[in-house]
């Protein structure tokens, strides 16, 4: 009798590791696209175009790093409310139809 995979609770995530992981590709995509279209437009070497730019953004390739991670960051806390949002909804929801 061959055996079967089972998989148990133990095996698995947990929910809010799951969740995080959901909302931070998300982000990261969304940064990603976010870079392209606004590095597209915009040279970072001509936005630090400064009497004196910090010595660490006078280089194009920390710019883009910057606006990269900037972008992540707003769209992570974007993910994050949003998925609050959806949350504390639902859970709402709930209690009313009780």
């Amino acid at each position: 009798m061959p055996q079967t995979e089972q998989t148990t609770s133990a095996s698995r995530w947990p929910h809010f590791l799951e969740d995080l992981g959901v909302l931070l590709w998300a982000s990261f995509l969304a940064a990603c696209v976010a870079t392209l279209l606004f590095f597209a437009c915009f040279d970072p070497q001509l936005l630090v175009d400064d009497v004196a730019p910090p010595a660490w953004l006078a280089d194009r390739r920390a710019g883009y790093t910057v606006g990269f991670f900037f972008f992540w960051m707003m769209s992570a806390i974007a993910s994050f409310l949003t998925a609050y949002l959806i949350e504390t909804r639902s859970g709402a929801a709930d209690r009313e139809h009780r």
